[in-house]
């Protein structure tokens, strides 16, 4: 076998891994995704900050240790700088409000 078909093989082997190595990151990429396509209404901001600490001005305070004004008022501050824009992978970011939730807590 002559040097330029050896060389050919090798470089069809070497785009048939490359090829098997995108299809295998693609497909681990879809179950990460579909683990939080349910954040928005099954998430740890949703279940505890939406239905049991709004409802309850004493246990928000004993949870954050600020009351819900208090709250706001480092949201206002910070809210820029927490805030991300959506991106082709990340389509649904973290908003600033769950990022300082889970930051004092």
């Amino acid at each position: 076998m002559d040097s330029k078909n050896l060389a050919k093989i090798i470089l069809l082997e070497d785009e048939e891994e490359d090829e098997e190595v995108i299809l295998w990151w693609s497909s681990q990429r879809e179950d990460f995704d579909r683990l939080y396509q349910s954040r928005k209404e099954e998430g740890y901001f949703k279940i505890l900050m939406k239905n049991h600490l709004d409802t309850n001005e004493q246990t928000f305070r004993e949870f954050f240790r600020l009351n819900k004004e208090q709250f706001q008022f480092v949201l206002n501050i910070v809210s820029t700088d927490l805030k991300k824009k959506s991106t082709n992978t990340v389509h649904d970011p973290i908003s600033p409000e769950e990022k300082l939730a889970l930051a004092l807590r």
